[in-house]
């Protein structure tokens, strides 16, 4: 397969790719903020283009019988980021580290010195036939990257007090599955924020969000989600599917 060709807007290496991207409507809330799922969607788009320009495809992926799952994450949004505003992605993957793939991700505002979001999202590849996690990856998957280490956040989930209350169910419908026939990553954002209370999504943003997955939901599964405020502002929530766990995460204002 020929290499593809960047983009004036774009740069790329092995260690880091960098985008410059306009922040669609589409992605904000009420307020016109940019929203956790929105968040997401871009640094796995993002992600997702590193790898091929790196010539890394799904091609490959089918080939070798191997595919990269999302283990947990830590994403932060340090200050609003408004609809139609300019943003700088910088993505940045590690070497394995005891079989994690580490990728830390910023948004950063043209001219800033800080960011304003980051993401440390932690994947592990997996044999799709035996489901086992693989420490290096097989012949013909060729990973260039060669960063030993890229910032990190705390990945903390509080423990609920007793059974958390039950908000709904949730069903893995088409329009919310990737092609693998799941629920995609980024939705169980879209799904957690509309299961907080709007009174405090009114009051202001959710500045953080933690995500274990721990099972895949399938297209057409549903889950019942479960929340409770283990402190003030910080939310437990999970989504069960009869007695296994698909995920659990920590929502903070």
């Amino acid at each position: 397969m020929e290499p593809q060709a960047l983009t004036p807007l774009e740069q790329c290496s092995p260690d880091l790719y960098q985008v410059l991207r306009s922040v669609s409507e589409c992605e904000c809330d009420f307020a016109r903020r940019l929203t956790m799922g929105g968040l997401l969607r871009l640094v796995q788009e993002a992600s997702t283009r590193h790898c091929t320009l790196l010539n890394i495809t799904g091609e490959d992926y089918r080939r070798t019988g191997t595919a990269f799952l999302l283990a947990k994450l830590c994403a932060r949004i340090y200050t609003d980021i408004p609809a139609e505003a300019q943003v700088r992605l910088e993505t940045r993957p590690t070497l394995p580290i005891r079989a994690v793939y580490h990728r830390y991700t910023t948004l950063t505002f043209p001219g800033a010195d800080s960011p304003a979001a980051a993401v440390d999202a932690r994947w592990v590849l997996v044999d799709i036939e035996s489901r086992r996690i693989l420490r290096r990856p097989p012949e013909g998957l060729h990973l260039p990257f060669t960063n030993p280490s890229v910032p990190e956040f705390p990945i903390l989930i509080p423990k609920p007090q007793g059974e958390p209350e039950a908000t709904g169910r949730e069903t893995a419908g088409y329009s919310r599955c990737d092609q693998n026939r799941h629920l995609n990553n980024t939705r169980y954002a879209d799904i957690i924020c509309d299961h907080l209370p709007l009174e405090q999504l009114r009051m202001g943003p959710l500045r953080e969000l933690t995500i274990c997955y721990h099972r895949e939901l399938p297209m057409g599964h549903a889950m019942e989600i479960l929340r409770q405020e283990t402190e003030p502002g910080l939310f437990y929530l999970a989504g069960r599917e009869g007695e296994q766990t698909c995920f659990e995460a920590a929502a903070v204002f």
